[in-house]
């Protein structure tokens, strides 16, 4: 039986595809323009403005943002890349306080939001068109299966999922065990919430298909004794999280981690930034950025959480558009015609239409390729040209695998 590419040895992988020389850094500059130059799209919503904006997630393949706000809504933007304008096309109401917003697969009409109020995570399905939406399953996190307690309003505030081909990569450690950990319960990774207590971050190995059947993975420290969102880049393999204290930071870590002197797993900081100050209200809950890769040009959006009583001029102004954002990472550069790997392989036309020729004087055996969330689109036994006509515009990884060889490279499917 061939195994699944996330249960591969991803040593070797990590380096191909990040060639990252990742370090700790002191506090940086906000890396996008002034709260007040980036672009302001409240009005989008309602030109009367609106309140409790407390989580985002950008949909990289239907090219929505999504917002939920805490008082019991979400609300969809579709972005015209003609244009480049956003029109709104979903405004629901949701029970409980929405905090935090995500998908597993940005295909499927079904979206996970973090409700503060009862500390569960909830399941969403809805119609194309975002008319209906229905419950589907929950997970609540405060049973016997999770350590977490309430702490009232200083709850879980922030959600993301991370695919289990970039936790192998990274070699992601359960607190629990001490030992790597990928998903077991069938999602194909693994939710990772934020917490305003403390500032950790909690991570749930949860079955989409049943409600309150989940594994608690670990508790890890941040860099910050809040957080309050997260987003993770699939292109770079970087997790941001926010955190709504000390005057607002951005930290950006690579999903390892280490003990403190406490035997408390603490993630690596890769870099940290102070956020752009609005005026009035600084209360900023929610944050969500394009993915780097491959052409490096990068988006991001902020919001803040305004209260009913506050001015019109606050309500009016709750979610801002950077553009351009200098996101961390590296993107190696996909080349044109022919690309010759260091170790004689060849792997042409990229970008492809509809075969990828493969050349190669070594003993190859499999083949798999993988898109840029980490899931696993083919896999077979090596043959020298492959079907890809059926692949979505956009950025793949192909591996070849031989019991003593790992070749990795990227190709763009036109």
């Amino acid at each position: 039986m061939i195994r699944k590419v996330y249960f591969l040895p991803f040593q070797i992988w990590f380096i191909l595809i990040f060639g990252m020389s990742l370090k700790m850094l002191s506090q940086s500059a906000w890396p996008a323009s002034t709260w007040t130059s980036a672009v302001n799209l409240t009005s989008v919503m309602d030109a009367s403005g609106i309140v409790e904006a407390s989580g985002l997630y950008w949909n990289k393949v239907t090219k929505r943002l999504y917002l939920v706000q805490n008082d019991g809504r979400i609300r969809v933007l579709q972005f015209n890349e003609t244009t480049q304008t956003f029109t709104q096309v979903g405004n629901k109401t949701l029970a409980g306080g929405p905090e935090a917003v995500t998908l597993v697969n940005d295909t499927e009409s079904v979206f996970y939001i973090l409700d503060e109020n009862n500390y569960e995570i909830k399941k969403y399905a809805h119609t194309s068109d975002f008319t209906s939406m229905a419950l589907t399953q929950s997970w609540d996190l405060l049973t016997a299966l999770s350590p977490m307690t309430d702490t009232g309003n200083s709850g879980p505030e922030g959600l993301a999922f991370i695919p289990d081909a970039y936790l192998a990569q990274a070699g992601f450690v359960s607190s629990v065990t001490g030992t790597t950990y990928t998903s077991q319960k069938g999602m194909g990774g693994l939710l990772f919430v934020a917490h305003q207590d403390g500032g950790y971050i909690w991570v749930f190995d949860v079955n989409p298909n049943v409600s309150n059947d989940f594994i608690y993975v670990g508790k890890y420290k941040t860099n910050r004794e809040e957080s309050c969102d997260l987003a993770f880049d699939a292109s770079t393999g970087l997790l941001h999280i926010l955190h709504n204290i000390d005057g607002n930071r951005l930290e950006v870590t690579d999903l390892s981690s280490t003990l403190d002197t406490n035997s408390e797993r603490v993630m690596d900081m890769v870099s940290e930034y102070f956020l752009p100050v609005p005026t009035s209200n600084t209360n900023i809950e929610g944050f969500t950025l394009t993915e780097k890769c491959p052409d490096q040009t990068v988006s991001a959006w902020l919001c803040r959480d305004a209260s009913s009583s506050e001015s019109s001029a606050v309500k009016t102004d709750v979610l801002r558009w950077f553009k351009p954002f200098n996101s961390d990472g590296d993107c190696e550069t996909v080349g044109l015609g022919e690309e010759l790997f260091p170790n004689g392989v060849k792997v042409f036309p990229n970008p492809a239409q509809d075969v990828l020729t493969i050349e190669s004087d070594l003993l190859v055996e499999t083949y798999f390729i993988v898109d840029m969330q980490g899931r696993v689109l083919q896999l077979d036994e090596y043959k020298s040209s492959v079907d890809v006509s059926e692949l979505q515009s956009g950025m793949y990884y192909l591996i070849l695998e031989s019991k003593s060889l790992k070749i990795v490279s990227k190709f763009f499917k036109e």
